[in-house]
């Protein structure tokens, strides 16, 4: 034990008793306050005032929009079969040609004229000094 401590006052010590008391709740306490699955959002602004209400209505018409879909892509059904048998291939060629292809191969054009331009200037400062 530490000498040097001083105890706490009494005072002091009853008054953090009592907030600690009054911190826990019995537990049929706790079970009569509503759940957040059950509490819409106009009830949960209910206890702001009126102009605080109107500001985080909007707010809270975006969560509750995102936590629906996040809740729809959840439950959403998927058929996690695969096809079964053999799949008919396409013979013929696509009625449309895949437009970024064209970009990709101008773009491969574009980068492989500047490596081209890069390496013959590099290749021109390079030449021995006796040639010119």
């Amino acid at each position: 034990m530490n000498r040097n401590r001083r105890p706490m006052p009494n005072k002091k010590r009853k008054a953090l008793e009592k907030e600690i008391k009054k911190g826990q709740k019995k537990l049929s306490e706790i079970e009569d306050l509503p759940r957040t699955d059950t509490l819409t959002p106009r009830d949960a602004l209910k206890k702001y005032p009126a102009k605080r209400q109107k500001m985080e209505k909007p707010l809270m018409d975006s969560v509750t929009k995102k936590m629906g879909i996040k809740k729809k892509k959840k439950e959403t059904k998927h058929s996690k079969r695969t096809t079964p048998g053999d799949v008919a291939h396409r013979e013929s060629p696509p009625a449309h040609a895949h437009t970024e292809n064209e970009r990709w191969q101008k773009t491969l054009e574009v980068q492989s004229k500047t490596k081209r331009k890069i390496l013959t200037s590099k290749l021109q400062k390079r030449r021995p000094k006796g040639r010119k």
